[in-house]
């Protein structure tokens, strides 16, 4: 009797959840409560996360090397600027820099154009979309060190690239340890980044803007300088930023796939850190490039925005 008298004093299983579920939403509201009349508190649980790992990963890391690069010699020796006159003064390193600059700027445009035309054929002349792209970001699964040595394979002398033009009677190019092999290989590395920035700003283009410049008597070269590219200005902007910054700074390919005879400054620093352990003056060539790569990106930015946008109030 005592026993049936405990299971009829039970809830049903239902009103055990609904009492649970109630007092989980309780104190949910009342969490909600809590945040909502401390707004201050409440920005920084959802801000502070992100700040303290931009500060741990990025400023604390960007400040060592600051104060780093004006110490001489062993780091904690004194504080000189002898390391910036240095590297400012050096005709040699200038003119890496200058070398360093004609091959992001190569690159940057090659991958702007070929994933640009990319991206533009998957959205208007695909209906295989998803797969098209799996393909696009399929070479990411790969190490980036075993991409490089198939290109090794690809365009060293007697390799892929050479035997494959000797089969249809036409000469070897040879063009390992060549800047047209670093070329090669930074749009190959690149492509992927900037392609999806493209196919994210075509996918939200209005094709009715399309459709009406060409009502209007625009041609194909004038509806895409007019509507398409100022309407996607974003992604490609988006796109140069991602191919333009890790090129700049790039030591791997540079130095498997252009030999001695392509030095890029990211070549320099890394000898500077890890051969001729003079991190302060690899620090102080690190900020030099950092203040020229930001200086760079903001001016092109600023020029290539307000270009389009001169564009567009014409159109």
């Amino acid at each position: 009797m005592a026993e049936r008298s405990d299971a009829a004093d039970e809830p049903a299983a239902p009103d055990r959840q609904n009492a649970l579920g109630s007092s989980g939403g309780g104190r949910l509201d009342d969490l909600a409560a809590f945040f909502r009349e401390r707004p201050r508190l409440r920005t920084l649980a959802v801000a502070g996360p992100p700040y303290a790992i931009l500060v741990l990963f990025f400023a604390i890391p960007l400040l060592a090397m600051v104060v780093v690069s004006f110490q001489t010699g062993d780091i904690g020796g004194p504080w000189t600027l002898s390391n910036y006159t240095e590297f400012l003064n050096s005709d040699t390193y200038l003119s890496v820099v200058w070398q360093t600059l004609l091959i992001s700027v190569q690159v940057t445009a090659i991958v702007t154009v070929v994933g640009y035309a990319l991206a533009y054929s998957i959205v208007r002349f695909s209906r295989r979309t998803t797969l098209l792209l799996l393909l696009v970001i399929l070479p990411f699964w790969t190490s980036y060190i075993i991409r490089m040595y198939a290109w090794i394979n690809i365009l060293q002398s007697d390799g892929v690239l050479d035997s494959t033009l000797n089969m249809v009677g036409l000469p070897a190019l040879s063009l390992l340890y060549s800047e047209p092999a670093v070329l090669i290989g930074f749009t190959y590395v690149w492509l992927p980044l900037a392609v999806l920035p493209f196919y994210a700003s075509l996918t939200n283009l209005d094709s009715d803007l399309i459709e009406a410049s060409k009502d209007l008597g625009a041609g194909p070269v004038r509806t895409f300088a007019s509507v398409t590219l100022p309407m996607t200005i974003n992604g490609v902007v988006t796109g140069i930023i991602l191919v333009f910054i890790p090129t700049f700074g790039s030591f791997i390919t540079p130095r498997l796939l252009g030999g001695t005879s392509n030095i890029m400054i990211g070549m320099v620093i890394e000898n500077q850190f890890k051969s001729a352990f003079n991190w302060p003056f690899g620090a102080a060539i690190g900020m030099v490039i950092s203040v020229v790569v930001v200086a760079l990106l903001i001016l092109g930015t600023r020029l290539g925005g307000g270009l389009f946008a001169q564009g567009g109030e014409e159109s």
